[in-house]
């Protein structure tokens, strides 16, 4: 549909008949509209002035951002226990490596001891059965691998005395028996010096290892074994 404006009424009459009965008059409302006073308007031959319209409110970002709350010495102490078992010196180790006051510290490690989520004496005595069973590890180097978990020295020497000195001297001699078997074609000497250095990486020493080291060199050459030059 087309619409076409009427031209105003004292020039209607001129149009010819066919397009005046084809126009939608349109009424101009303008007329009709209040006047309204303001200093924004002009006159309708004049162009508008935009009008002065309020500053958009202003968006403060703030000045200074809130520090995320840091986790306290206890809370990191039950996610560390959580993972795996931890030695008392352990937990320290790895509470100071997270900026936690030392005083807090020893106060959460308390709080654990009492609660049982640190037991030293039973990591311990769990370390050492594992090192007996699986690495046949002697009692020196059950010493050296305590240690390294940080645990008390009190509670090392008090499961290294806890293992039984015949079982300790079983697995020297099945050590040394072993290793014997490896020595063949060395002269006696040879043989002998390298099987004492094997038993003393392996934490035995002194003269009960000379003894057991001898005898099992006998032992393999009585058997026929080996044979030294």
């Amino acid at each position: 549909m087309v619409v076409r404006f009427l031209p105003l009424a004292e020039h209607r009459e001129s149009l010819p008949e066919r397009e005046r009965g084809e126009l939608a008059e349109v009424i101009e409302l303008r007329s009709r509209l209040p006047q309204v006073s303001s200093p924004a308007l002009q006159d309708s031959n004049d162009d508008l002035e935009p009008t002065h319209l309020p500053e958009p409110t202003q968006h403060f970002e703030p000045t200074q951002h809130l520090e995320k709350q840091r986790s306290s010495a206890a809370d990191d102490a039950v996610r560390l226990l959580a993972r795996r078992a931890r030695s008392s010196g352990e937990l320290r180790r790895e509470l100071t490596a997270l900026e936690h006051d030392a005083s807090e510290i020893e106060e959460v490690v308390l709080e654990c001891e009492a609660s049982l989520y640190l037991d030293d004496l039973g990591l311990a005595r769990v370390l050492c059965e594992g090192l007996r069973e699986r690495k046949r590890a002697s009692r020196a180097q059950i010493r050296v691998k305590l240690r390294e978990r940080l645990l008390p020295d009190a509670v090392i020497e008090q499961v290294v005395g806890e293992l039984d000195d015949d079982a300790e001297h079983e697995l020297l001699r099945e050590a040394a028996v072993d290793r014997a078997r490896k020595l063949g074609g060395l002269d006696r000497q040879t043989a002998e010096r390298r099987l004492l250095g094997f038993l003393a990486r392996r934490g035995w020493g002194g003269e009960r290892a000379l003894r057991v080291t001898r005898e099992a060199l006998d032992g393999a050459a009585a058997r026929g074994t080996v044979r030294f030059r």
